[in-house]
């Protein structure tokens, strides 16, 4: 292993850096929760419009592709059918999601059962951590301008309110969840709930990555710096080490989707996108935080990941994404394909039987235990898929007949999280 270079020191860095106003933090986040109520407004109004109505899919020839067709009122909608479990079983594994009622399931992938074990409140998509036998999830049902967060203890079934954050996310060993307060400002917890808070602050001229703060190897933190200003840092990717104050660069001007971190080990794996390429073919890079190795991964469709929707396989050696099948337009649904991508070599498959409505550049991929079985989603459509054999087959815990969208069923949605083994079991007897 090549040995990598030493990291920066946040005090030189924040002698010369400029912090940036709390005016354009304010407008940052402002922003961010636009995005989120846009996605959610959009998704709404598309899924009315798809309901009777299907995008055709579009035909590889020669790599080329055509942009999709509008949706027409008379395109039929596609039958959805119960998954047929000869195909390929699914290990016992439990996920946890909040629905668009509020209400907290756990289900087992397995059976294809699942229980409501609590009230959760409402708007929790995308924004479930599971750590050390709690889920945490900040509840955006609340007048006040930041969200309280919240905290399930899967033993117990007791739901408490922490601190108010913008986020809250896990460090790579899950020993500790950290309340994003703003965009230099977080707390530290341990992830059991024992201990006294922790309060940090981002060295100057560096803020968390929002709306999904990333926690990697050795306590390390993702961070981006500031837009360039006079005697500030360059737009960059760095991780920021609290507990030393240590920087360490380890990309430009782009967003972290997703990290891995193996167990015990002082590096992680980092997938992220390179600049703001909404409607480009842009790459993603998979970079290891010790060596600074980078690889470069770009789609064959021709236009770029969606974001978010990346997840490393539970053995780090697999990347599960989203490859856009057109560029994005407000005239269509916008659609993509799952892609498994091989670590070690930047190998991308395209699973052609995993087709997803997309709509505001989003999807989730979950990881099942034994690093060969996924399940993804989207606006519209499920799936469990089998990365080895790239056999494909719905998946929902509901079946509502030919349409099946996530914001008017109960089901598995963007806030899923697989919970560990022994926590899962323990859920399961409190669903009881």
């Amino acid at each position: 292993m090549i040995a990598p270079p030493g990291p920066l020191s946040a005090g030189r860095l924040s002698g010369s850096a400029a912090s940036g106003s709390a005016g354009d933090l304010t407008a940052l986040f402002a922003e961010a929760r636009r995005r989120r109520r846009r996605r959610r407004i959009t998704a709404a109004a598309v899924s009315l419009a798809v309901a009777g109505s299907v995008v055709i899919g579009l035909t590889a020839r020669g790599g080329h592709h055509n942009p999709a067709p509008r949706a027409a009122a008379s395109s039929r909608p596609a039958a959805i059918t119960k998954p047929d479990p000869r195909r390929f079983a699914l290990p016992a594994a439990q996920v946890a999601w909040v629905d668009y009622n509020g209400a907290l399931h756990v289900g087992d992938v397995a059976t294809g059962t699942q229980h409501v074990v609590a009230t959760a409140g409402s708007d929790a998509g995308g924004w479930f951590v599971a750590a050390a036998g709690h889920v945490y999830w900040p509840d955006f049902n609340t007048s006040k301008r930041i969200a309280a967060i919240r905290d399930y203890d899967l033993a117990t079934g007791k739901i408490r309110y922490l601190a108010r954050g913008e986020s809250v996310f896990a460090s790579a060993d899950s020993r500790h969840v950290y309340i994003m307060r703003s965009g230099t400002r977080l707390i530290e917890l341990r992830a059991d709930g024992s201990g006294a808070p922790r309060r940090l602050t981002v060295p100057a001229g560096w803020q968390l990555s929002f709306p999904h703060p990333v926690g990697v190897a050795d306590g390390g933190i993702v961070v981006n710096a500031h837009p360039r200003r006079e005697n500030g840092p360059a737009p960059a990717i760095a991780i920021w080490y609290p507990r030393t104050g240590m920087l360490r660069i380890i990309g430009g001007d782009g967003d972290v989707m997703a990290a891995y971190t193996p167990r015990g080990a002082q590096f992680s794996l980092v997938a992220w996108s390179s600049g703001p390429c909404r409607n480009e073919n842009c790459l993603l890079k998979i970079t290891n935080t010790s060596t600074l190795a980078t690889l470069a991964v770009r789609s064959p469709l021709g236009h770029g990941f969606t974001d978010p929707g990346v997840a490393f396989s539970p053995d780090g050696k697999q990347l599960a994404a989203f490859v856009r099948r057109a560029s994005i337009n407000s005239s269509w649904p916008n659609h993509s394909e799952l892609a498994l991508i091989d670590t070690r070599t930047g190998t991308l498959r395209v699973v052609r039987a995993a087709k997803f409505v997309t709509q505001e550049d989003a999807g989730w991929v979950l990881w099942l235990p034994g690093s060969q079985l996924l399940l993804a989603g989207a606006l519209l459509y499920s799936y469990a898929v089998d990365a080895k054999t790239l056999a494909v087959r719905p998946f929902f815990f509901f079946f509502p007949g030919n349409e099946h969208d996530i914001m008017t069923t109960p089901d598995v949605n963007f806030s899923a999280v697989v919970i560990p083994g022994r926590d899962a079991r323990q859920a399961r007897r409190e669903s009881r």
